[in-house]
């Protein structure tokens, strides 16, 4: 009998429509999701020579489209799909699939709206079946973004036909079926959920890339994934995503264990409010950055196993300009600065360390070396198990300065500039959490960036985005956050993607 591939995790899925804030914001869920469904492009996963796992966005893979090209204006992205991609009912999938789960992503108006208005592609209308096996978006913008944001998923490439049998009048986007019966092209099909404990996924027979080497996964939950590992470490389970730096050497250590890093899109930061009093004076939180201990932060907390990280825009991200970050550790530079400021003369601050890896420890060096500048900092640690992402997304800034990261590793799911600063920093509704920034000439050069153009000039628009916002010193980047998963020596073929920590399709056993 095949073997069976067992997955420790820390939550069973209770929602698979990632069109919903309930299994969008659930790791696990889109992991499993990830491997029902495929989208039309996806990034390239390669291994470096350092061995960590990356991503490369300048080279898309093709997965659900087996080509695509812009109109020479860059208003149209025209999209060739596979010939022979059936779902696991079946039905072979058409640009219709592609127009109707785009038009539903509007309908639902959640996730997947604010991903196509960031690609520019406005409304629902803007998807055109040019035929059976090619579809058109049309862009407001000659915007290059969007065979990289397909990477995000969603919207999803659902089996409409399937999906539009669970519509209702109640229901017209058939959350409800679509929640509890995913419906996509990808390499598995749902097999169990009793959104407790366990979670199973079978493969699709009728996959286009043929059969997954392995046709079963069983995800079993356990109370955190410390635990998964002590089960993995134990034989219970094959495979751990996540794996707490405090177990890092236990695992190591097993014979039977392979750790597998990843450079992962999320990064460590300092958030500075530039609402609070005196960081509203831009040379207060300039003096801030220039005292930062950047590299105490990546040998004293991440025991060098970090690499720097420069703006907003993610290392493995196109446009990424490392040369966008002006300030270094300088104290003399930090006092001028804060002895002209608002802050002259010191102030008392408060620093709140979100959960994370390493986080308490960059507080207590950022409040020893802001202790030089006669600015008194006292470390708060937000508790364990407190919806601080819900906190951030309903009160914004939580504290004058916030030490954060990506509790699971994940960080945002497209490398895409436009994405990232929007999703954070934007204007008006299209930025997702309430934070106190404003600043016009930065949002004129955010939404410059579309009508830029490819090649050059956008590079350039987003050189400048980054060096804008870098110079208000409302964000502090420190390190970009290494992942690690755990899994048996007899496990082949993993990678990490920033959609799909557990590409399972890709894996294989070696026997």
């Amino acid at each position: 009998m095949p073997r069976a591939l067992r997955v420790g995790v820390e939550s069973a899925p209770t929602n698979f429509d990632m069109e919903q804030p309930v299994a969008f914001g659930d790791s696990v869920g889109s992991d499993i999701s990830s491997s029902i469904y495929e989208q039309l492009t996806g990034p390239r996963p390669v291994r470096s020579g350092d061995g960590v796992w990356r991503v490369v966005w300048s080279d898309l893979e093709p997965q659900l489209a087996e080509a695509w090209w812009f109109s020479p204006d860059g208003r149209t992205c025209t999209f060739r799909l596979r010939a022979g991609v059936r779902s696991p009912d079946g039905n072979e999938l058409t640009a219709e699939d592609v127009r109707w789960s785009w038009e539903r992503s509007f309908g639902v108006r959640d996730v997947g709206k604010w991903v196509a208005r960031i690609s520019s592609v406005q409304e629902a209308t803007d998807v055109e079946v040019v035929d059976e096996r090619t579809v058109a978006f049309h862009l407001r913008a000659p915007n290059p973004a969007l065979p990289r944001t397909m990477a995000q998923g969603t919207p999803n490439v659902y089996d409409s036909r399937v999906a539009r049998s669970g519509q209702s009048p109640e229901d017209p986007w058939a959350r409800s079926s679509l929640g509890a019966r995913p419906a996509g092209f990808g390499p598995y099909r749902l097999a169990r959920a009793d959104g407790e404990s366990l979670t199973e996924i079978e493969a699709n027979p009728h996959y286009h890339a043929g059969p997954p080497a392995i046709g079963e996964v069983v995800a079993r939950r356990y109370a955190s994934n410390a635990e998964a590992v002590e089960a993995l470490l134990g034989g219970e389970v094959d495979i751990v995503a996540g794996v707490p730096w405090s177990q890092l050497q236990a695992a190591r250590a097993a014979r039977h264990v392979r750790i597998s890093p990843a450079a992962s899109t999320a990064g460590v930061f300092l958030h500075l409010d530039p609402g609070a009093e005196p960081l509203d004076d831009p040379l207060v939180r300039r003096a801030i950055a220039h005292a930062t201990p950047y590299r105490a932060v990546l040998q004293t907390a991440y025991a060098g196993g970090v690499e720097r990280w420069y703006s907003w825009v993610k290392p493995e991200s196109p446009g990424y300009d490392p040369a966008a970050w002006p300030y270094e550790e300088d104290l003399d530079r930090a006092r001028a600065l804060l002895a002209s400021s608002k802050g002259a003369g010191g102030f008392q601050t408060t620093i709140l360390t979100l959960p994370g890896e390493g986080l308490e420890v960059v507080a207590e060096l950022l409040a020893e070396r802001l202790g030089r500048l006669g600015i008194a900092a006292d470390v708060r640690l937000e508790p364990q198990g407190h919806d601080r992402q819900g906190r951030v997304r309903t009160e914004g800034n939580l504290a004058p300065i916030m030490v954060r990261a990506s509790h699971d590793g994940r960080g945002q799911r497209v490398a895409e500039p436009l994405y990232a600063y929007y999703h954070d920093w934007g204007p008006g509704r299209m930025r997702l959490f309430p934070f106190r920034y404003h600043n016009e000439e930065f949002f004129e050069a955010l939404r410059a960036i579309p009508e830029a153009g490819h090649g050059a000039p956008w590079e350039a628009a987003v050189r400048r985005v980054q060096r804008l916002h870098n110079a208000d010193a409302v964000m502090i980047p420190l390190c970009a956050q290494r992942y690690y998963v755990a899994h048996d020596r007899e496990l082949e073929g993993y990678c990490w993607l920033p959609e799909n920590r557990l590409p399972f399709v890709r894996m294989r056993w070696r026997s």
